[in-house]
């Protein structure tokens, strides 16, 4: 596959490659061994480098990424008919972009073209991957391993997640397309560890990954028990009364608890639904949020009980514009990942 049709299937995007006719400008260390072309995306230029007359080096590659943009004033791609894992990896960690043809495609300063397109055109194409909002299974396996932040098996993701490999791998697939995870084989096992690095960190992947993340509520209710009984053990605190647990955030008047969406099939006998707009909300009621993951799943230990994950509280939160809100949210996530804000 030609590297123009592959950027064109792979990306949805239009897509043109053209002649270029400044290499004589570029002194001869940069150009032995190379061909040169044009690549334009959706009005945006950049320089294809292909070929190579040396071993790989990273440390070479990056050099002549700089160099070469300095130049001709075009972000370069090099185009590579293979890679090793780890050349693949160097490349990442290293910030360059780069196209293998029918196999990966690695251009971060496309993130912008992708994000404008969301909302400006249908998401028709299968592989149209970075546009498209992460599904709740690969949502959850990507939050299990920003917290886990250590090397994990496939097979120990799938258990600990309650998949099946088979789902496990489809998401790790697509992580390691969009460059957020590297995945090795190891024996039968395939291993898979976060893409970081000195220049990125937890905080930087899931800065990248935000826009890709959704709420986890499917829908939520305000409920009384029937029989006034305890909460139940599935339940988990969430939502602004998870955030107020986690900081000096004011506990809401309601609390506030998540549960797998399909709980409440099993369970509405023991419910009483309320509609606040028609009828007075007794002191004993709560809201129930129904999430299409298990929140158990990602569920972390304060100093009293299980919580709702920061991550996931913050996107189900993100739609509130309240300053309060918004700093305890960058609190609960300073704390989780000791970084920045988001």
């Amino acid at each position: 596959m030609d590297a123009e049709h592959y950027i064109r299937e792979t990306l949805g995007l239009p897509c043109q490659i053209t002649s270029w006719d400044g290499t004589a400008s570029l002194p001869l260390f940069l150009t032995n061994g190379r061909a040169f072309s044009k690549l334009t995306i959706d009005n945006m230029s950049m320089l294809i480098a292909s070929g190579e007359a040396h071993p790989f080096s990273i440390t070479r590659v990056t050099a002549d990424a700089s160099r070469l943009e300095q130049r001709t004033d075009l972000p370069i791609v090099f185009q590579f008919p293979r890679l090793s894992a780890y050349q693949r990896k160097a490349l990442i960690q290293n910030h360059v972009p780069f196209i293998v043809p029918g196999t990966q495609l690695y251009i971060p300063s496309l993130g912008m073209v992708f994000t404008q397109r969301i909302s400006s055109r249908p998401l028709e194409n299968a592989q149209d991957i970075e546009v498209r909002p992460f599904s709740p299974a690969t949502q959850l396996v990507w939050l299990y391993l920003l917290y886990s932040n250590e090397s994990k098996v496939q097979s120990d993701i799938a258990r600990a997640l309650q998949f099946t490999e088979a789902q496990v791998s489809v998401a790790v697939t697509l992580l390691e397309q969009l460059a957020f995870v590297h995945r090795t084989k190891q024996g039968r096992s395939n291993s898979v560890e976060l893409l970081t690095s000195r220049q990125t960190s937890r905080l930087d992947l899931l800065k990248s990954s935000w826009h890709l993340l959704k709420s986890p509520i499917f829908s939520k209710y305000t409920v009384t028990n029937r029989n006034r009984q305890m909460i139940a053990d599935e339940l988990i605190p969430a939502g602004e009364f998870a955030l107020s647990r986690r900081t000096q955030l004011a506990t809401p008047k309601l609390r506030i608890y998540a549960v797998e969406r399909h709980w409440l099939k099993q369970h509405n006998k023991e419910l009483c639904i309320i509609d606040p707009a028609l009828e007075k909300v007794p002191d004993n009621a709560y809201i129930l949020e129904l999430w299409r993951y298990d929140p158990r799943l990602l569920a972390q230990y304060t100093q009293e009980d299980y919580l709702a994950d920061p991550i996931s509280t913050a996107l189900t939160l993100g739609e509130i514009a309240d300053e309060r809100l918004e700093d305890a949210i960058q609190e609960s996530i300073r704390n989780t990942f000791s970084g920045a804000t988001i």
